[in-house]
């Protein structure tokens, strides 16, 4: 009788091995779901700031338009304000001094008159006779075109005998005469006192026969 109870006292007891197991299973699933638990907050942690970022940034700095535009008003204002207190005053302008009078014309004829021979348009010699005056401002521009009035008339022969008769029967055909031949003189007196004082030319007759 003794022996069987140091056999019985020898066995394992059935249930206490079957509780082992659950107890190891409970211990390690206590780990896992902090895991889990942690895994989630983390996530809802970043959804939260992805969400929650912009509303803060806009919070933050606001509303980017219409307080961006009254200070770009107010700033353009203030600018311009001190744009105008920058610019110094201007002095009033002064006033033209009033255009000097011309001295009084002086007119000296180119005598004797010019005889040109000229041709017609059919071939037929024709004669042009001219009479002109020179006009200067002041008396050394007069004595100095006649000084120099064997030049100033060579000049005039050749310039006159390159026209032809056609050429000098309308108004515009005289104008460009007198206005070649005034050039020409000029350049004599120029080339020959430095200075181009004829004003200008006036023909005081033009006969073509």
């Amino acid at each position: 009788m003794a022996a069987k109870e140091r056999i019985a006292d020898n066995e394992p007891d059935g249930d206490e091995d079957q509780d082992a197991p659950k107890k190891k299973v409970k211990k390690d699933a206590g780990p896992m779901k902090l895991v889990i638990v942690g895994a989630i907050a983390l996530f809802v942690a970043v959804l939260g700031a992805q969400v929650a970022a912009p509303l803060l940034t806009k919070m933050i700095a606001g509303d980017p338009n219409a307080p961006a535009n009254e200070a770009t008003a107010e700033d353009e204002e203030q600018l311009a304000l001190a744009d105008e207190a920058a610019e110094p005053e201007q002095a009033p302008a002064e006033e033209a001094e009033p255009d000097k009078p011309l001295e009084p014309a002086i007119y000296t004829p180119l005598d004797p008159p010019f005889v040109v021979s000229l041709e017609d348009a059919a071939g037929d010699a024709r004669f042009l006779q001219l009479t002109l005056q020179a006009m200067a401002r002041d008396e050394h521009t007069i004595n100095q075109i006649k000084t120099h009035a064997p030049a100033i008339r060579n000049a005039f022969l050749f310039l006159i005998s390159g026209y032809k008769v056609e050429d000098l029967a309308t108004l515009k055909g005289k104008e460009k005469l007198r206005a070649d031949m005034l050039a020409a003189a000029n350049e004599i007196m120029e080339r020959n006192t430095g200075k181009a004082g004829i004003e200008e030319l006036y023909f005081t007759s033009l006969v073509i026969q």
